[in-house]
């Protein structure tokens, strides 16, 4: 592995990894977002960042930092997956990433994930964890990326529920090539629309570390604070929309349709709670039981990401802080002291 200087010549021959960064007036946090992708332990990379109509400082920032390997694209407002696109036509490397201009990876994130494509030809996309923090960088308990539900069959797992993280994840180029271009008309789960139509010819893998700080704040789409947070959830069936109207689907996909739209109720109604939304949040766990076939399992699911798991979390992060402190102790114990 090299260091992030080793391939400042950007023409000198094609690098290992693209990584595509939209954004859109987010200079106040996309300078981090870039260094930690300039500052990857695993150096063989371009950085596209796409400015999608940007009106604060974000060209001049961008213009400051020196490193070949970063390239800046401007273009009109278009959306998300516009941006996305216009990365994709740009993309030199045999391997693709994306990180959102909010967030962050760790210093390993490549050198992590890009191995698993390198050994396993039969994978076409790799992902692990994120971890969620708040608009200072205090990390936050929340975690989002899970293995498949079905071990061995990304389609089905897919389907039944997106387990990736978009900013956790690696994908060989060819996967774009064949599942095509992100849709434009999607502001939002775009990345879900995506990786359904992948996982119909590719394998994924998951690995199960944290390779990524996703950040929470007013002004994300995503987040518990978003003042789109209604917009952002009613279209979240929209990837299944697309997904079912196709009268080609296996027939154990299409048996999925009720459980995958449950799941995604069940989705709405983690995030109402999330954002302090009691009311909205009992109708989606609500309709995630009614529709479910089998309403038991639904029902003990929705007891578990609402009471069950929130109060494991709040020990486990106690515990956490325990220990810390314990060890802390033990330092101040066994460290010398002056003259001694």
């Amino acid at each position: 592995m090299t260091g992030p200087r080793a391939h400042a010549d950007p023409a000198a021959r094609s690098p290992a990894v693209t990584v595509i960064v939209p954004t859109r007036d987010r200079a106040r946090y996309l300078r981090e977002a870039i260094g930690s992708v300039l500052g990857q332990t695993f150096g063989d990379l371009e950085l596209l960042v796409i400015d999608d109509g940007s009106t604060d400082d974000t060209r001049d920032l961008v213009g400051v930092i020196d490193d070949g390997r970063l390239r800046y694209l401007h273009q009109e407002a278009s959306g998300i997956s516009a941006a996305l696109n216009r990365g994709l036509r740009n993309a030199r490397g045999r391997y693709v990433a994306r990180l959102d201009s909010d967030d962050v990876w760790t210093p390993d994130m490549l050198a992590t994930l890009v191995p698993v494509l390198e050994s396993r030809p039969e994978v076409g996309v790799v992902y692990a964890r994120g971890q969620v923090m708040d608009a200072s960088g205090r990390v936050l308990p929340t975690l989002q990326g899970l293995p498949e539900r079905f071990p061995g069959d990304s389609f089905r797992s897919l389907v039944y529920d997106d387990a990736t993280c978009n900013v956790a994840l690696v994908a060989r180029r060819q996967c774009f090539e064949r599942a095509g271009l992100y849709d434009e008309e999607l502001e939002t789960s775009e990345d879900w629309d995506m990786w359904l139509r992948v996982a119909r010819h590719y394998r994924f893998a998951f690995v199960d570390k944290v390779v990524a700080r996703i950040r929470w704040h007013d002004d994300n789409l995503t987040g518990p604070a978003s003042s789109r947070l209604a917009e952002v959830l009613g279209a979240r069936s929209h990837p299944l929309d697309k997904l079912f109207r196709d009268p080609d689907l296996p027939p154990a996909v299409r048996a999925m349709r009720s459980v995958a739209y449950a799941n995604v109720d069940l989705f709405r109604g983690q995030r109402w709670l999330q954002a302090g939304k009691l009311g909205r949040a009992v109708r989606s766990l609500g309709s995630a039981v009614r529709r479910s076939e089998h309403r038991i399992p639904m029902l003990t699911r929705v007891v578990w990401f609402t009471v069950a798991r929130p109060v494991l979390g709040r020990w486990a992060a106690g515990r956490r802080a325990m220990d810390a402190l314990a060890d802390v102790r033990r330092r101040r114990r066994i460290t010398p002291r002056p003259g001694a």
